[in-house]
């Protein structure tokens, strides 16, 4: 049973932390992607998909609480993040990977000039899904809009295979993973539901139907280090948990009898990962090979942690095997348990990207073929992290006490 009243806590330190990330205090130019505790400093990009994340977040709690300052924090980054949409050739309908805007002019990015344009696949499926979330919400016709414009530049972006590309017609190998399949086909699916399109629909199986060949005898999913030689810092327990989401969005959609296999027997292999403190290892002996990230004494907070939550509680909603919401419950008690505080005020209510299960601190790096360190103890992200997991802990209160709460239609 969830502890209402801790999940409340870890929630409020997590949303204090957010705030103090904010471009500016009212939310109006979106949030900082992380704060880099070994460098000291705060990553001075503004990722729209980190911004409506944390968004949500907001919204959900000013609704819980009945809080008209964290509606309009949520209101204000959701409009920002709108004004964003590019309206650009092959980008049309697209938001691009971050904004650069750091404090003074002194401050270099470290990131290349053109990496800023990128319109990732898996960016842009959850900024579609979050717009979608905000739509159902508010009722306001502009997210729902907008939603539409990114979902048709997805669409115009989709490989023959079911797949999903940079820019138009164009299929890029390096995308052909998990993650950059996955995310956009949960859009896709909730954009057919919700905008009542079924050309959304048409193009979600198309991604499933590849997402359903990377499936290993043993049920977890080929990572994109094995089918792309991309992403190498991602453990395999990352891309597990955002296909179980996908399955059990798509089983909730459909009678396909191989789709709910699918989800069944992915599901399972999720929860065989769970550690007895509750966490997600990051994979077990046999995925050994599948990431360069793939200790299985080690639990991911940045990729999988956060999303694991979100997953098993999408994976109880699809057919209310209340199993499901008990791991759910476990790991949102392990997330609880080691939410950072007392730590520094610099990230003091986020959580870190590593822990080590057996030592019980944080613990690793991220940083396999990867320059920026995308993940490990030293990064405390705003998306991605704290506000998935925080997400995840107040709405496991909407699955235990729904009157509490307004129901949350969408993943």
């Amino acid at each position: 049973m969830i502890d209402v009243d801790k999940n409340i806590v870890n929630v409020e330190r997590a949303l204090k932390w957010l705030r103090s990330m904010l471009v500016v205090p009212d939310g109006s130019m979106g949030i900082y992607e992380r704060y880099r505790i070994d460098l000291e400093k705060i990553n001075y990009w503004v990722r729209p998909d980190c911004t409506l994340e944390t968004a949500r977040l907001f919204h959900a709690y000013g609704a819980y609480r009945e809080d008209q300052t964290y509606l309009d924090l949520a209101k204000n980054m959701t409009d920002y993040v709108v004004s964003l949409q590019r309206d650009d050739g092959w980008f049309e309908g697209s938001f691009p990977f971050y904004k650069y805007i750091p404090p003074t002019l002194d401050e270099e990015d470290i990131g290349s000039p053109e990496s800023s344009v990128f319109a990732f696949p898996n960016d842009n499926g959850k900024i579609a899904e979050r717009l979608l979330w905000m739509h159902t919400e508010t009722d306001d016709e502009r997210y729902a809009d907008a939603a539409r414009r990114v979902l048709d530049y997805l669409m115009r972006v989709q490989a023959p295979d079911g797949t999903f590309s940079l820019i138009d017609h164009v299929e890029m190998p390096m995308l052909k993973g998990v993650d950059f399949v996955a995310w956009p086909m949960i859009a896709l699916w909730y954009g057919s539901l919700i905008l009542g399109e079924a050309k959304y629909h048409e193009a979600g199986y198309k991604a499933i139907a590849w997402l359903s060949k990377q499936l290993t005898s043993d049920w977890r999913v080929r990572t994109s280090y094995e089918t792309a030689e991309t992403e190498a810092w991602r453990p395999p327990s990352s891309e597990l948990a955002v296909a179980v989401k996908a399955y059990a969005i798509a089983a909730r959609f459909s009678q396909d009898r191989a789709i709910w296999n699918g989800f069944g027997n992915i599901v399972n292999k999720l929860m065989s990962w769970q550690d007895e403190s509750g966490a997600i290892r990051n994979g077990d002996e046999d995925a050994r090979e599948a990431s360069q990230q793939n200790d299985p004494d080690m639990t991911d907070m940045v990729y999988t942690d956060g999303y694991a939550l979100l997953a098993l509680q999408e994976a109880y909603r699809a057919n209310g095997n209340t199993n499901y919401r008990d791991h759910a419950e476990k790991l949102a008690e392990f997330l609880g348990g080691v939410q950072c505080w007392g730590e520094s005020d610099k990230w003091d209510g986020s959580w870190r990207g590593s822990y080590h299960l057996k030592d019980k601190r944080w613990h690793g790096r991220a940083n396999q073929d990867n320059e920026l360190d995308e993940g490990g103890m030293y990064s405390a992200y705003t998306g991605w992290s704290t506000a998935p997991i925080a997400y995840g802990m107040l709405r496991a209160i909407t699955l235990r006490q729904p009157a509490k709460m307004k129901p949350v239609r969408i993943g």
